[in-house]
């Protein structure tokens, strides 16, 4: 097994295409010695940009990341007496400005967080997929030797046996 294990959140392929596309505007621009040309390369670096977590099973460690194009960046810290992970429901807002106007949308999503000394958490990935975020969640929670929650459902939290939801993929509750 790998030492460090790595999640980041998938960037879109029409992002990837939009991110590039204003970058090459933009040094084009810079190529004709305008600073305003700036604008859209930091456009692209912002569309480009994605999240995620690295976990470093040797050294007991872990780094939130930022990445652009594949290449992370993120403090290292350590873990500390980890419980359990959990795979929870929540929203998450987006908000959109422009010169004279503001609107938050809420989107649906689905959070893993690291629980350690009993209340205090660390998220490590989201995702939009139930699937994935339980495939995920298992790998963690195999790696640390830790359980693993289902938070889904708000009120009615489950523990999952994570040697069925391995071996057959199916989500089967520990009373």
């Amino acid at each position: 097994m790998d030492s460090i294990i790595t999640y980041t959140r998938k960037v879109p392929i029409w992002k990837i295409i939009a991110g590039i596309a204003a970058i090459l505007v933009g040094l084009y621009g810079l190529i004709k010695l305008d600073l305003r040309m700036l604008v859209p390369i930091l456009f692209g670096l912002v569309l480009l940009k994605t999240e995620g977590s690295d976990i470093n099973l040797k050294s007991n460690t872990y780094r939130k990341t930022i990445s652009f194009l594949g290449i992370r960046f993120g403090t290292w810290r350590t873990l500390e007496n980890l419980e359990y992970i959990s795979v929870f429901n929540t929203t998450e807002d987006i908000t959109l400005r422009a010169l004279t106007a503001e609107t938050t949308n809420s989107l649906p999503i689905i959070v893993l967080n690291l629980f350690y000394e009993r209340n205090k958490k660390i998220t490590v990935y989201k995702t939009e997929n139930v699937k994935d975020a339980f495939n995920v969640a298992s790998h963690i929670a195999d790696a640390l030797i830790i359980d693993l929650l289902d938070a889904t459902e708000k009120g009615d939290y489950k523990w999952v046996n994570k040697d069925i939801l391995r071996e057959k993929g199916e989500l089967v509750y520990i009373d």
